[in-house]
């Protein structure tokens, strides 16, 4: 069934945002009295009926409304910036994957540099990505979408509960290990490329945080992002995004 996105300030209006009213009349060819599901990115749902749909409107009938929590212990990512695309990508999977938050990091080694409009523009963009994949696999909650910023605000930006940095400095626990105790959240430090530099760890540290070991290859900081969030989903929710 097709999904639509309606935020939470638009949600009594009855109608669909333009952009998803195009897309229900120009491109899916839905015509009044076909059946949806709005969601609002916080976990309210409704199934609903069309109605007055033209080329760049559409309205709707609730039919039903429930509501849908975030699995628990919520799983959080500090990721530093990478090439554009690739971090895109990111933002498209870990939505999928069910994670709660991203917060982007300008990392001292990060090849990406990102402040001030430009910054505000990728995290709008990010926002839709965000947007389209829980429409695709059809998640109710979004992940917040933090704003940049620089390692030692996001480590203490984090929340309580367990603090993961998988690194490449000796010395990590396993995943099996630190999840064991079930934390009441976790979050993980994804670093650059090239790896936290010894300034960042020290603040990580500083911050809670500890050495997670992934193993024995080096995984790209998208791939470490991915592997770190299923294994924690299955691990901590009995399945990616939560127990069905």
């Amino acid at each position: 069934m097709a999904r639509f996105f309606v935020p939470v300030d638009s949600w009594d209006s009855g109608e669909l945002p333009e952009s998803e009213a195009r897309h229900a009349s120009q491109v899916l060819r839905m015509g009044d009295g076909d059946q949806a599901i709005v969601f609002d990115g916080t976990g309210r749902a409704a199934s609903v009926e069309l109605c007055d749909i033209r080329k760049k409107h559409a309205g709707f009938r609730v039919l039903r409304e429930w509501q849908e929590d975030r699995p628990r212990p919520e799983i959080h990512l500090i990721v530093a910036l990478i090439k554009n695309e690739r971090f895109d990508w990111l933002v498209q999977k870990a939505t999928e994957l069910g994670a709660a938050s991203v917060r982007p990091v300008a990392a001292e080694r990060s090849v990406v540099k990102l402040a001030g409009k430009d910054a505000a523009k990728r995290r709008t963009k990010w926002e839709q990505i965000a947007v389209e994949a829980a429409k695709q696999c059809g998640h109710l909650v979004l992940p917040q979408i933090h704003e940049v910023a620089g390692p030692a605000e996001a480590f203490r930006a984090a929340p309580a509960g367990l603090k993961a940095i998988p690194a490449l400095h000796p010395g990590g626990r396993t995943l099996g290990e630190l999840l064991a105790d079930r934390p009441e959240a976790v979050t993980f430090a994804i670093g650059p490329e090239g790896d936290w530099t010894e300034m960042e760890m020290r603040a990580a540290e500083e911050g809670g945080f500890v050495p997670v070991d992934l193993g024995k290859h080096v995984l790209r900081s998208e791939t470490a992002a991915l592997h770190v969030l299923s294994v924690a989903g299955h691990q901590l929710h009995g399945g990616v995004g939560g127990v069905r």
